[in-house]
């Protein structure tokens, strides 16, 4: 592997475009490697600086072996609020480490960029859900961000993104008003507000909001039309389903993508027919998105399959259980009226 030194000579070489292979030294850095190249960090212009953080966003997202965390951790105190915005989309791996969460935390209370403060929202999400669903780190940990997250929501003072990515943060939370927040969210007049809020519904994973996932499937706009797509398969309502293969035939790329994910996600006759017919398509891109949303449904059916048969037998362990205690019970009532038995032959 070729030297930092090298690196940061193609780095600060400004008049050379950028070579995306070169970046991939920037992974698993050292310490002393990190230090070497903060040193330079702030020599080089923002552009270029924007430039490097929007193509390791893309290379992490695309291939799971790289490592930029030291850098992207670096970028988070960067003077360029779109940098310091990148950096926490380059994190979007994070959801364990609570001192990261408590920066993310510091960003979205005290961060004059409304961007940064919202995507500081979308990161603390992560921590609501693992916290809040997965049950992986306390409670207690991201309760000052629930706080803070929630009054942010409320304060109509606050900029529309902020108050948006907060809700949508908060539906991986089970808190008491979180369906007053969303119901709140669908009637307001900005369209992204309430993209928001199918967003925070798909992430409850409850039936109460199908109606409202079904109209929004219906919208005009394409980006509402997406979010209620995913929540379409994350909440698995099977009266979506020829909707959804409907939005498959008009041809958007990205919702394309998602309503066959999300056809994987619900399951059922007549979305397996549609994911077959794909699978077996011409269309290649397609095809193999269908046979990951099949692979998916078969996991997802097998699981449902192998639940009661764990259940019979923890009954059938259970009622066993229960046999031989009252057959050991029985006899030690047996063996205790024998020694009384002798005891007053005695």
């Amino acid at each position: 592997m070729p030297s930092v030194e090298a690196l940061l000579a193609h780095l600060k070489d400004e008049a050379t475009p950028l070579s995306i292979p070169r970046l991939y030294w920037l992974s698993d850095l050292s310490e002393e490697e990190l230090e070497q190249v903060a040193r330079v960090w702030l020599t080089l212009s923002t552009a270029r600086r924007r430039a490097i953080m929007s193509h390791l966003v893309d290379i992490s997202e695309e291939n799971t072996e790289v490592d930029f965390g030291r850098i992207f951790r670096m970028a988070l105190s960067d003077p360029d609020p779109e940098v310091r915005a990148l950096a926490i989309d380059g994190l979007w791996y994070e959801d364990q480490d609570l001192q990261l969460m408590r920066r993310f935390f510091g960003l979205f209370e005290k961060d004059p960029s409304v961007e940064v403060r919202a995507r500081a929202a979308i990161g603390l999400g992560r921590y609501l859900f693992n916290a809040c669903i997965m049950e992986q780190i306390p409670l207690s940990a991201v309760r000052p961000a629930i706080e803070a997250l929630r009054q942010a929501f409320y304060n109509p003072e606050e900029p529309l993104e902020v108050r948006r990515r907060a809700l949508e943060a908060l539906g991986n939370t089970l808190e008491p008003d979180l369906p007053l927040m969303i119901a709140r969210a669908y009637e307001d007049p900005d369209e992204r507000m309430r993209m928001s809020a199918v967003f925070a519904m798909g992430r409850t994973g409850e039936e109460r909001w199908a109606p409202y996932v079904m109209e929004a499937l219906r919208s005009p706009s394409p980006a509402m039309r997406y979010e209620a797509v995913v929540a379409a398969g994350e909440i698995g309502i099977r009266e979506a389903v020829p909707l959804l293969a409907r939005l498959i035939e008009e041809g958007d790329a990205e919702i394309q993508e998602a309503a066959i994910w999300a056809l994987g996600e619900i399951g059922g006759p007549r979305a397996r027919e549609i994911l077959e017919e794909l699978a077996e398509g011409e269309d290649e891109d397609l095809a193999a998105l269908a046979e990951e949303a099949l692979e998916e449904l078969n996991l997802m059916e097998e699981a449902e399959t192998f639940l009661p048969l764990l259940e019979m037998d923890l009954e059938s362990d259970a009622a066993e259980a229960e046999a031989w205690q009252a057959l050991w019970e029985e006899e030690e009532e047996e063996e205790g009226g024998e020694d009384d038995e002798e005891g007053r032959r005695d």
